[in-house]
């Protein structure tokens, strides 16, 4: 900065938009010549400015005597500078190169860091399409809720509609929007305690009435879900696992468990149960499967073991019974009369070594011999009896005489 405080002036001769417009001489890289005008010449302090400089303006006629003296003092200090004898170039040298080198990255190239910067990409990226994935998934399931909900909640004002519905408890319609929403979620959640009971005594009018078809039926697979699930808990933890692997209690839809047979209405036909997967004892629960036709276990000599449950001569509808190597010590002396097991033609008792003294001439009467194949006209007689080795010592009385083969 200049230490005058006048302000700079410049004064432009006429006609000087006309003169070639000079570039700057300061760079080093340039590469076009000092114009002619600019020759060593000018820079001498003795030389006489052309008026059509463009940096001398006009003649300096008109300078004040300030200006003068400044330049009086200007040039005899830059004589006085100059070596003796030596003419002195009041030209500015040329500019050195500044040198400057283009900075670079220092940094030197390491793959193990790349490698992890990729890592880090890629798990951000699956962290965010789980995510999305998990967003997408709750927002599914709250949707699906809704829509079950709103179901529900047209079917619940159309039973309220109906005057069959009345006869169903509060409990009763609790225990079936349970079964509905709930147990295909979560079915060993579902309170079997106290819903069998509830559900079991729902009148015969509503379920046999056809405008209450659709909740006769989950009536119907709750009330027999539970029947197969005491089967279930019943068991050890041996059992538990063997029965689990079978997807026992995994899901509502018991046809689909390992040993379980249904007909075409959705109803247990048939139930085979085989060691280790077999209850501690058969639980009066399975009095729940009022449809079964034929039960098989087969146990470990000292599983099953008890007695049969009083249920049991609700399994109207079995014709075939097949209990082998359990410990089960005896059978109700009313399970084949009437309103028993009068429909049973099959009868298996095998190496029950817990089984006490059974008659069976107050059974006789009902068309059933203990044995191992049975014909269905006992009273005509029995083509093969094989009472096997099981402890049970039977008491045939005036019968003996139909028996051929023995």
């Amino acid at each position: 900065m200049s230490k005058f405080r006048e302000h700079l002036s410049l004064t432009l001769p006429p006609g000087h938009l006309s003169l070639p417009v000079e570039q700057s001489k300061f760079s080093p890289a340039s590469t076009i010549d000092p114009s002619p005008r600019y020759s060593a010449s000018m820079w001498n302090p003795l030389h006489q400015l052309s008026p059509k400089d463009i940096e001398a303006g006009s003649p300096q006629s008109s300078s004040s005597l300030r200006d003068r003296f400044t330049k009086l003092f200007f040039d005899a200090r830059t004589l006085h500078n100059a070596a003796p004898g030596q003419a002195r170039d009041s030209r500015l040298s040329q500019w050195p190169p500044l040198n400057v080198e283009k900075r670079r990255c220092t940094c030197h190239h390491d793959p193990h860091r790349e490698a992890k910067m990729k890592r880090r990409k890629r798990r951000s990226r699956c962290l965010l399409i789980l995510l999305i994935i998990i967003l997408l998934f709750l927002i599914g399931n709250v949707i699906y809720l809704n829509v079950r909900v709103l179901s529900l909640m047209n079917t619940s004002s159309s039973l309220s509609t109906n005057p069959t519905t009345q006869e169903l408890s509060a409990d009763a319609l609790q225990c079936i929007s349970q079964y509905t929403l709930n147990a295909p979620s979560s079915p060993s959640s579902y309170p079997c305690s106290t819903c069998l009971p509830a559900l079991q005594g729902v009148p015969s009018s509503f379920t046999s009435n056809a405008a209450n078809a659709q909740d006769a039926q989950t009536i119907s697979n709750a009330v027999q879900f539970c029947g197969l699930r005491a089967v279930y808990e019943t068991a050890d933890s041996q059992g538990q696992a063997t029965l689990g692997n079978g997807s026992w209690s995994q899901t509502i839809n018991f046809c689909t468990w390992t040993g379980v047979a249904c007909d075409n209405s959705g109803r247990v036909s048939s139930l085979a149960l085989t060691y280790p997967g077999v209850p501690a004892t058969l639980p009066n629960e399975i009095g729940a499967l009022s449809d079964l036709q034929t039960l098989t276990v087969v146990g470990g000599n000292t599983v099953p073991a008890g007695s049969l449950p009083d249920s049991f001569v609700n399994l109207t509808a079995m014709t075939t019974l097949h209990l082998e190597s359990t410990a089960i010590t005896a059978l109700p002396d009313t399970l084949f009369s009437s309103p028993g097991l009068t429909n049973i033609s099959t009868l298996a008792l095998l190496r029950n070594s817990k089984m006490g003294l059974i008659s069976v001439a107050a059974v006789y009467y009902s068309g059933l011999f203990y044995a191992r194949c049975l014909s269905t006209d006992t009273r005509s007689h029995v083509d093969v009896v094989n009472w096997d080795d099981s402890d049970i010592h039977y008491v045939l009385q005036e019968f003996n005489t139909t028996l051929t083969g023995l």
